[in-house]
């Protein structure tokens, strides 16, 4: 057996040794920090109010997507882009997908049957006695009314809610009611609030959701 033999002093072995440390761990974060930028990226959101999603570029209604609503990018075409939105929706009646089941937080509505693909293998859950199941859509949306800057969104719903709720009373946090009891408060048509989620008041409405109180 041979033994080898350093060509370094004892204080430059060390001196290498931390050296080697150094890059290792300067790799690893650079690494890191390249996957948070991937996964940021891959971030896409909707950012017009009941966006219209159609079966091709430039035809074929199939429903809305809601603003602020998550979706994945799968091509690109004459300023079109192909999205795919996921989600849960209602066993018996999966026209509509939302962020979790029993959340009211609704990401996209299809009027068109079987534009709604339900997945019970990838999940399933029974609340209050209904059955959700993890689901899937696909459709055309204007490249352009996508973006990937939430945190502008949740800023100009945030804004929208200082302006509008504030005229007569102080402005409600989030927090002071859940996700589905903002829905009451903010139905589509009328309430007591005398504000609707429709128009103006869609971001300010998701931005709410998006902040509320845990169910």
């Amino acid at each position: 057996m041979s033994v080898g033999v350093s060509i370094f002093t004892r204080e430059e072995t060390t001196t290498v040794k931390n050296l080697t440390k150094i890059i290792v761990s300067a790799g690893l974060a650079a690494g890191l920090a390249a996957a948070a930028l991937t996964a940021s990226a891959a971030e896409t959101w909707s950012r017009r109010p009941t966006l219209e999603v159609k079966a091709n570029p430039g035809s074929d209604y199939l429903g809305t997507l809601d603003i602020a609503s998550p979706v994945t990018v799968l091509e690109k075409k004459n300023g079109m882009a192909k999205v795919r939105i996921d989600g849960w929706s209602l066993k018996e009646y999966p026209s509509q997908i939302f962020q979790e089941a029993g959340l009211r937080i609704e990401y996209a509505s299809f009027d068109e049957e079987k534009a709604v693909k339900l997945n019970a293998k990838g999940g399933e859950k029974t609340v209050q006695g209904n059955v959700w199941q993890k689901s899937s859509a696909e459709g055309w949306v204007p490249e352009a009314s996508l973006t990937k800057d939430l945190d502008a969104l949740w800023k100009a719903g945030a804004a929208r809610h200082a302006d509008a709720c504030s005229s007569c009373h102080g402005a409600p946090k989030p927090e002071h009611f859940t996700a589905n009891q903002w829905s009451s408060q903010l139905p589509v048509r009328g309430g007591r609030t005398g504000h609707t989620r429709r128009g103006n008041n869609a971001l300010m409405f998701k931005w709410l959701q998006a902040h509320a109180k845990p169910m």
